[in-house]
């Protein structure tokens, strides 16, 4: 079998893990905030992702300070640039608005990433899509807003679910342009090494942002079951599902791995169902299936566009 497709299946089996743990993440992260202030649980969350990712990569560095560092060195100006979007920016309006607005409303508006990340990839020349990918990516996003628009009458943008719907539509356009110029940054450094630095930036501003909310916690509440929730939602979901994350747009490119997270409201469906007893209605079943279809057209169309034309070397900015 060609190393090549084998390295790409990896990728894709990853980026599978990648939107499974996010999907589960959300009525998790729902659970969670019951009793934990939202950005209290973003400080422990990234806190948690933070000695995981930070011990395996501080081994990986041989259990040197010098080597830990130096992708740092090497690009001060983009490792910061890129903490405060996908670090700080994101986290802070995602968290925000998930705390804000209703499930249907975060779903359909955190399916747009692929779209912010399409079009920053080719105004900075790090990504191309053919217009079958575009079709596949517009398919993957109707069947997106089908599953939550059609399934659910939690669609709302009233004015008491306004702000909460603002701070998702940041946090949309936030994890786009993340995913963007990662793709150079990747091409330089492993992704393990630009989500651990990335991370160390980023936790001292989200720790000093979150200091006025955390006399809101009554810990007499926060049984060892939130803490073990809470320490698998920022290790697993903030934590490994970034580092495969970067892995992907390394491999496959920043808009091919953008479109998977279409898949995130279909997969929090199914765990809502089960962990919170949310209902499935047919009409959400064929929404899944255009998702579904929508990625597979825009694997085929990537794989035409790099069959037919000469692989263009990475353009580092």
């Amino acid at each position: 079998m060609n190393n090549t497709y084998v390295s790409r299946f990896r990728s894709e089996l990853e980026l599978f893990s990648v939107v499974l743990m996010w999907g589960i993440n959300f009525p998790l992260i729902k659970i969670i905030l019951v009793v934990v202030p939202p950005h209290v649980l973003n400080v422990l969350r990234i806190s948690s992702a933070g000695l995981v990712l930070g011990f395996i990569y501080f081994r990986r560095s041989k259990w040197s300070f010098s080597t830990f560092w130096a992708p740092l060195r090497s690009d001060p100006k983009a490792f910061i640039l890129i903490s405060f979007v996908g670090w700080i920016f994101y986290q802070v309006a995602f968290i925000t608005g998930i705390n804000l607005t209703s499930a249907g409303n975060a779903a359909i508006i955190m399916a747009s990433p692929p779209v912010w990340t399409a079009i920053l990839g080719r105004i900075m020349g790090v990504d191309r899509l053919s217009l079958f990918s575009w079709v596949g990516l517009l398919v993957s996003i109707a069947g997106t807003a089908s599953i939550v628009a059609l399934g659910t009458a939690e669609i709302s943008l009233s004015s008491d679910l306004f702000l909460g719907n603002a701070f998702m539509l940041l946090a949309a356009a936030f994890w786009g342009f993340y995913t963007a110029m990662s793709r150079p940054m990747v091409a330089k450094h492993s992704p393990l090494a630009l989500a651990v630095i990335s991370l160390l930036i980023a936790l001292p501003f989200l720790v000093i942002y979150s200091v006025p909310f955390w006399k809101l916690v009554d810990w007499s509440l926060v049984t060892p079951w939130y803490f073990l929730a809470i320490f698998l939602s920022g290790s697993l979901s903030t934590g490994v599902a970034i580092v495969f994350w970067n892995k992907s747009v390394q491999k496959l490119g920043a808009s091919h791995t953008a479109a998977f997270n279409n898949l995130v409201p279909l997969i929090a469906l199914f765990s809502s169902y089960f962990m919170l007893g949310s209902e499935i209605v047919a009409v959400q079943m064929i929404g899944g299936s255009l998702v579904i279809g929508g990625l597979v057209l825009m694997r085929w169309a990537r794989r035409r566009m790099e069959k037919n034309e000469p692989i263009q070397e990475v353009r580092i900015l």
